[in-house]
Parts: structure tokens; C-alpha cells; sequence
């Protein structure tokens, strides 16, 4: 087996954690420099990146700050990038959000 081969193969043993729909928010800059956000659904998270879901697309390689809804006003912030997105259907699109 090839050296990349081994790679895909342990990234996919890796631990995943499913959500099951966790909310969270996705916040960034645009080209005007003003600060957006939206309220996405987070599927699932692995060592590398969050799958999310959302009616809307984000351009691939906007830089984002990833806060997980949660009760404690001290919620853990992830940076990240938009690596794909894609229609899942007529109504969401699915974007993986890889961890910086």
C-alpha cells in the first residue's frame, strides 16, 4: 500500500463525533471587511474538519470562526476554512469546514 493510501486510511478510522444536528455559528469578514454570520447545522466533526449543513453556500477558502451553541457563555471558538461545498438538495448545501 502507498504512503497516501495508509494516510486516507487512518483519517477515516480516526474518531468522529456525530452531532446529530448541533447548531452552531459560523462567523467571518467579506470583502468589505464587515463582519456576517449565520446560524448552520453542524452533521459531524473528525480530527480535520466539521461537516456543516446550511440553505446557503460559502465560497470555498473563506476563513471562518466556529462557535458551537452551547448554555456556557466561555463556548470553545475553531477557526477554520471552507474546503468543499456542495448541493445536498434543492434546499441545503453541504460544506467541509477544515480545522486550521
Amino acid at each position: 500500500m502507498e504512503n497516501t493510501e495508509l494516510e486516507q486510511l487512518d483519517r477515516r478510522r480516526s474518531m468522529r463525533l456525530d452531532l446529530e444536528n448541533e447548531p452552531v455559528k459560523l462567523m467571518w469578514k467579506n470583502s468589505d471587511g464587515e463582519a456576517e454570520s449565520i446560524e448552520a447545522t453542524c452533521i459531524d466533526i473528525s480530527r480535520r474538519g466539521l461537516l456543516i449543513m446550511h440553505s446557503d453556500d460559502l465560497q470555498i477558502g473563506t476563513k471562518l470562526i466556529i462557535k458551537f451553541a452551547t448554555e456556557h457563555a466561555d463556548a470553545t471558538e475553531m477557526k477554520a476554512k471552507v474546503a468543499r461545498c456542495h448541493r445536498k438538495n434543492f434546499t441545503s448545501y453541504h460544506m467541509f469546514l477544515l480545522l486550521l
